[in-house]
């Protein structure tokens, strides 16, 4: 089954056949900004290749000055790029950036190569793990000013940025463009809402059903000991007749039970009755 992470990143990686070649430049932007720079060029790996083909066609018209490599085998992407098309300094590069579209496309590229998302069914939890530390606080500040806050850990030799919180990941879903994915993340966090004020209800009736199940039985008992000593006769004729209608019907409720009278005793009538032959029985055991 695949994964929600890998959903995600499928949607991210279906290009618009129209779209345009700075689009194209800031999503590979985005795929190379985690990385660290190694003799002037920056190079990246991703393990998620479904949609690499159509993704791969778009960069060979991309590529033709061969300002960068990119290439596509069986298990993984590979990128190559000449540091001169992107910035060396530890922030964003906005002048890549063209048209309107161009920073959607540089957070897919970040999350495609950096990237992963808990299924929702779980637990809220986004990552973006870097190998450049300096980029990694750039983003940080970057996606704070869009109202996005992210954690910032060390783990290793790595810089991750993590969000545990459902309206952050939300917003970052957004911000790449990914419509789809962030409407099934909404449905998920749904479902698991109404799932959980069911089980709540279901708990809390199930308390309810045992605490007057435990009431029941103390009653019943207290009656069948008064039975026993000889002492029931001393309770009075319209607490015998409950005591009698209580031993009988042990498994209706109060409100069931006063209806076996006529005229009708209500809810609190029968537990004030009840009451009674339990503190007579009480009483007794004190003696």
């Amino acid at each position: 089954m695949e994964s929600f992470s890998n959903k995600v990143k499928s949607e991210i990686a279906i290009f618009n056949p129209k779209i345009k070649n700075c689009c194209l430049y800031s999503f590979l932007y985005g795929m190379t900004f985690p990385q660290t720079i190694q003799n002037d060029v920056i190079s990246v790996k991703s393990t998620f290749v479904k949609n690499a083909h159509s993704i791969h066609e778009k960069y060979k018209q991309l590529f033709q000055k061969r300002e960068s490599s990119y290439s596509v085998t069986n298990k993984e992407i590979l990128i190559s790029s000449n540091v001169i098309r992107f910035s060396t300094i530890a922030e964003i590069n906005a002048n890549i950036f063209k048209c309107q579209h161009c920073k959607e496309n540089f957070f897919k590229g970040l999350f495609l190569s950096s990237g992963t998302i808990n299924s929702p069914d779980k637990t809220y939890r986004l990552e973006l793990v870097f190998s450049n530390h300096e980029h990694a606080k750039e983003i940080v500040e970057y996606v704070s000013e869009l109202g996005i806050k992210f954690n910032f850990i060390v783990r290793g030799s790595k810089s991750v940025l993590y969000i545990k919180r459902y309206e952050m990941i939300e917003a970052y879903l957004a911000l790449m463009g990914a419509s789809n994915s962030a409407f099934d993340f909404i449905n998920y966090k749904i479902e698991n809402e109404v799932r959980n004020i069911a089980n709540r209800a279901t708990n809390c009736d199930s308390a309810n059903i045992n605490k007057s199940l435990v009431a029941t039985q103390k009653y019943i008992n207290a009656i069948n000991e008064l039975i026993k000593s000889g002492h029931f006769d001393e309770l009075s004729q319209p607490l015998q007749e409950i005591a009698k209608e209580r031993i009988k019907n042990s498994d209706i409720n109060l409100l069931e039970l006063g209806k076996q009278f006529s005229p009708p005793i209500s809810k609190s009538g029968v537990h004030h009755r009840l009451e009674k032959i339990y503190k007579f029985y009480l009483s007794l055991q004190d003696k």
